[in-house]
């Protein structure tokens, strides 16, 4: 019989399957441990990542992807859980302690490229911070803290910068600390997230290099910001006004709300950049089965589609990818 288009119930085929991927998994990752504390990092390094590049091309022919993936992706923890958690990173992304993958403490470690201490633990970091999504979050927000440095280095009038969503603030901690001590003083910061936590976050960043006067840090819903415009508000006049990680979550009707109530907080000239993330992700495997981290992908054409459908007036769009080209960019201006 067949499953049902859509259907979150696992094959049971499937299920057999990926029991015998994990234990075998599983045994590469007993040898792995037991090497861990008394050979090299650098020797073993190899071992574990053709361990889990071998186990991924396995699951990866199940074609087993975002709703049909969730029950199955247990079984591989329910066989090698035990050894997986003591990867800080993976184990993060799988258990989401704040309630939803990617928080501020996850891409903290991501942004600073941090491992965990254990020895065993520490290998899956590592190869968790090899993968080419982590290294396109980190493109990214090396690629905003240029942008911002290039803005406020370049005028004598105040630059408002913004972020929306991701904003704990240190690749904006990194900007201003490129800035002369005599520009810190005419830029503005807003963020706004989610997370109170991350919010908190930002603020222990950011407080010793700007005034209070010079700093927004608001949690609020950012889903409802197109339907609550007093939220949105917060934003207006930004020059530089960011959402790095929001639209990889936003069906296409909450996205283009969100592209149109973000460009109407811009200031005459200002640039709306979005990010997103594109289908040929080669992490999207690893993120999917060890991290229960689901994102909406969208193509260059949809992503173009989706920027048009929003029918910004008066702007100027460019497209673009960080340097791995898996997370692709739109920058909107407000002529």
């Amino acid at each position: 019989m067949r499953r049902p288009m859509g259907s979150m119930e696992p094959a049971t085929g499937d299920a057999a399957q990926v029991r015998l991927i994990a234990h075998d998994l599983l045994r590469k990752l007993e040898v792995i441990e037991r090497l861990a504390t008394s050979l090299e990092e650098e020797r073993i390094d190899g071992q574990l990542a053709s361990a889990f590049d071998e186990c991924l091309a396995q699951l990866g022919k199940l074609n087993l992807w975002g709703p049909a993936n969730r029950l199955p992706s247990s079984e591989l923890w329910n066989v090698a859980g035990h050894l997986l958690t003591r990867g800080w990173l993976q184990n993060r992304a799988r258990t989401k302690p704040r309630g939803y993958v990617g928080d501020h403490e996850m891409l903290a470690r991501i942004y600073e490229r941090r491992l965990c201490d254990e020895p065993l633990g520490r290998l899956f970091d590592r190869y968790f911070q090899e993968q080419a999504a982590p290294q396109a979050v980190r493109n990214r927000m090396t690629m905003m803290a240029e942008w911002i440095v290039q803005s406020a280095a370049t005028t004598d009038r105040l630059t408002r910068i913004a972020v929306v969503g991701s904003a704990f603030g240190l690749e904006i901690r990194d900007a201003l600390l490129r800035l002369d001590e005599t520009v810190r003083p005419h830029v503005h910061v807003t963020l706004l997230d989610l997370d109170p936590a991350a919010i908190d976050f930002a603020r222990a960043q950011l407080a010793p290099l700007l005034a209070p006067e010079r700093l927004t840090a608001i949690s609020t819903n950012l889903f409802r910001l197109p339907d609550r415009p007093d939220a949105a508000s917060v934003l207006g006049g930004a020059n530089l006004l960011f959402c790095p990680g929001l639209f990889d979550y936003l069906d296409d009707d909450a996205a283009v709300a969100m592209l149109r109530c973000l460009y109407q907080q811009l200031t005459p000239g200002g640039r709306l950049t979005v990010f997103q993330f594109a289908p040929h992700n080669p992490t999207r495997a690893y993120m999917e089965w060890f991290g229960n981290w689901y994102l909406t992908y969208r193509d260059a054409v949809a992503f173009r589609r989706l920027v048009a459908s929003a029918e910004s007036p008066s702007a100027a769009v460019a497209f673009g990818a960080e340097p791995l080209g898996i997370d692709l960019f739109a920058t909107i201006t407000r002529l």
